[in-house]
């Protein structure tokens, strides 16, 4: 029954298609307009996806974002879009971090190779007091990336 129960468990992610992606760009919310660096898995099963993220947003304060979406994909034969949203976690390294939400967005173009390019926005605003400051942010981090298939 064991042996069953963990070979069931393996097969789940057999199914799925997995894909590691980075992406760079602009943080449009902040006022300096920061530059971003996102990684990502993305589990896409059907037409849904779950992607996980860890978003390095340059701005003195170590500022960083994880991010969990659950997506919604359309897919052609030549593009894969999507729309999601999920939890936000925003951190630095001064004690301080806010939760918030976010919504993302995306355009793939798909290619018989692995690798594949896309262009994504992701919004979601922060406030997060510090000692006798505030870090905030509102708005969009608009990137371009490439999406790599792993199986």
């Amino acid at each position: 029954m064991k042996t069953f129960l963990i070979l069931s468990l393996l097969a789940l992610p057999l199914h799925a298609e997995i894909r590691g992606a980075v992406r760079g760009g602009i943080f449009q919310g902040t006022d300096h307009h920061d530059l971003v660096g996102t990684a990502e898995v993305d589990a896409r099963f059907g037409k849904w996806s779950f992607a996980p993220a860890v978003e390095l947003i340059r701005s003195g304060n170590g500022l960083y974002a994880e991010h969990i979406d659950i997506r919604r994909l359309f897919q052609s034969e030549h593009h894969t879009f999507w729309i999601g949203a999920g939890p936000t976690f925003v951190k630095s390294n001064v004690p301080s971090s806010a939760t918030t939400w976010n919504a993302d967005a995306g355009i793939e173009w798909r290619s018989k190779s692995a690798w594949e390019p896309f262009v994504a926005a992701r919004y979601y605003s922060f406030r997060m007091p510090i000692f006798r400051d505030v870090i905030k942010g509102k708005g969009a981090v608009i990137s371009v990336g490439v999406s790599r298939r792993f199986w």
